[in-house]
């Protein structure tokens, strides 16, 4: 069903109509729109009480499971297991400052540097709160390309558990070797190779969730490389609006107590 589900999505999205020059002659319509206007989606791992996997709740997708990588923005899910192909393009790290849910959530600076930190109090939980209760979450931001088939831009954001994956996946991008035309190995750009994203099932003391999984496909097709140095520079110079959504990875204890998970 996931892979009949995305099958369509990129049908609907990816068509090519042949229009008449006449009708093209006065411009998209979308002249007037900038960054801020669009929203880039992320691709999330659905934990068993996700809403989209709740069949009261408004974000219900049908046919979606546990386990499942979900696109925020078109509301396509994929297996899990199979995976997606993905490239990465760029990344960055963050300190949100979250209000916590309990307290009714919201955003309140995305922009924070890990200098808060010092300013902030741990819980049993080891979470960070600065003096105002509000939540300080480490982020690891990666901008990357998805293959379904067609290159989609998209933002895989690591906090909590999964910053262990985020560490392993950027050794692996620091280890990556090309040779230029002088014939010298250099330090490969992330875009130089593509991995496959796909989830599994991860486990602590306090109970189980699932969680990213990356790894190594080859190199990179050249057009696809294209594009991702194209997404890398507009991703570095602030051209490209990430519109932070509350998360954490770590769901083990919020399924246990009986919470929502915030996926």
């Amino acid at each position: 069903m996931a892979e009949e589900k995305s099958e369509l999505v990129e049908k609907k999205s990816s068509a090519v109509s042949t229009f008449n020059d006449d009708l093209l002659s006065g411009g998209t319509g979308l002249e007037d729109t900038t960054t801020e206007d669009f929203a880039i989606p992320f691709i999330r791992v659905l934990q068993p009480l996700s809403p989209q996997l709740q069949k009261q709740h408004g974000s219900f997708v049908k046919g979606a499971s546990a386990g499942d990588l979900y696109n925020t923005v078109t509301g396509a899910y994929y297996d899990g297991e199979k995976g997606l192909s993905i490239v990465p393009c760029a990344y960055n790290k963050k300190y949100i400052e979250w209000i916590p849910r309990e307290k009714g959530g919201g955003l309140v600076n995305p922009n924070h540097d890990i200098s808060i930190l010092s300013e902030c109090t741990r819980d049993e939980s080891r979470r960070y709160y600065t003096k105002s209760g509000n939540e300080i979450v480490e982020t690891a931001q990666f901008f990357v390309l998805f293959l379904d088939p067609e290159p989609q831009q998209a933002v895989l954001a690591f906090t909590s558990t999964q910053l262990g994956v985020s560490r392993k996946w950027l050794s692996m991008l620091r280890m990556a070797r090309v040779q230029n035309s002088k014939g010298e190995s250099v330090q490969a750009p992330m875009f130089a190779n593509t991995y496959t994203l796909t989830t599994t099932t991860q486990s602590n003391d306090k109970g189980s969730w699932n969680g990213y999984s990356i790894n190594q496909e080859g190199p990179t097709d050249m057009s696809i490389a294209m594009m991702a140095r194209d997404f890398m520079s507009a991703a570095r110079s602030g051209d490209v609006q990430v519109k932070e959504e509350q998360q954490r990875d770590d769901v083990a204890k919020e399924s246990i107590d009986g919470d929502n998970t915030p996926f």
